[in-house]
């Protein structure tokens, strides 16, 4: 009679042994499955990580050339993600000045590879190292313009047209879920145009309506919210001399008390200029993930910096 328990105990001991490691097969399996069935997708910079993941869902695993806290002035890929763009299903490009000279190799390497221009149609401003607003020329296909603003997303309603070229290549490769990639991509519509409608409340009585920044990544949110921004690095060094006067000058003048810097590049003569007059440092990242977060964390610096409430 006490046979049968002692059985039933060993057996009991030796499920709870193995439970652990058939749960962990189990998992490895599925997500082996998982990844298995999902669309590979490379994207420049960790914004449009975003904007994929929130039309694409679980449906696709995206991988961001430009890491944190990396210049995509100075980005050049690894031998790492050149071998798994090889492998890859599907390239957004944003139109920076980077992708231009080595998005032809890589798709000598991967011929299948399609890579989608998100910023086609977009209005583009001006790179200028005075202020924001300049003449306006249609985007094409390809790796940037080097005399054109290359920082589209930090106008959320350029964003709205990037998710939907984003929908638009998903269904191509995946019409069997088109439809879901074009819901997602409404759905993220709408909180992009909450956001745009937040901004808009939160800049329209600022006092200042000048950023002076370090570097100029902001000229299509300036362009959108009626501001300018002056740069202080001008054709890629930072300013000195009589260009470090002037705008010292102009600073004083229009009683800024805002200086904004940026995490990827040097910020020594900001910060020197925010001493002399007297301003405070924010630091603003257009290259950072979490963009709807992002940039309701930027617009509210920015708020603070002009004089808004």
């Amino acid at each position: 009679m006490t046979a049968l328990p002692r059985k039933l105990t060993i057996l009991v001991m030796l499920y709870g042994l193995l439970a652990p490691a058939l749960a962990d097969d189990a998992a490895d399996n599925a997500a082996a499955h998982q990844a298995a069935e999902q669309i590979d997708v490379f994207v420049s910079i960790a914004p449009q990580r975003d904007f994929v993941e929130q039309v694409g869902g679980d449906r696709v695993a995206v991988h961001v050339m430009v890491g944190p806290g990396q210049s995509p002035e100075l980005f050049e890929p690894t031998p790492r993600q050149m071998a798994l763009l090889a492998a890859a299903d599907l390239y957004f490009s944003i139109g920076m000045p980077f992708e231009a000279s080595w998005l032809p190799a890589v798709r000598r390497n991967n011929p299948d590879l399609k890579i989608v221009a998100c910023c086609a149609g977009l209005a583009k401003v001006a790179r200028l190292a005075g202020h924001a607003h300049g003449g306006h020329e249609h985007a094409g296909h390809g790796g940037g313009d080097s005399g054109m603003d290359p920082h589209v997303w930090t106008d959320p309603n350029n964003v709205i047209a990037i998710a939907g070229q984003i929908a638009e290549a998903l269904a191509a490769h995946d019409a069997a879920h088109a439809r879901d990639y074009r819901q997602a991509e409404r759905a993220f519509s709408e909180k992009l145009r909450a956001l745009d409608s937040l901004i808009t409340a939160r800049t329209a009585t600022l006092k200042n309506r000048v950023l002076i920044v370090a570097h100029p990544s902001w000229g299509y949110f300036a362009e959108r919210y009626g501001l300018s921004q002056r740069s202080i690095e001008q054709d890629g060094k930072e300013i000195q001399g009589r260009s470090l006067a002037e705008l010292i000058e102009f600073a004083r003048q229009r009683n800024i008390r805002a200086v904004f810097t940026q995490p990827q590049f040097n910020n020594r003569a900001a910060r020197a200029i925010a001493a002399e007059i007297g301003a405070t440092v924010y630091e603003l990242d257009p290259l950072a993930g979490g963009y709807i977060e992002n940039m309701r964390a930027v617009t509210d610096k920015i708020a603070r910096g002009l004089g808004g409430e």
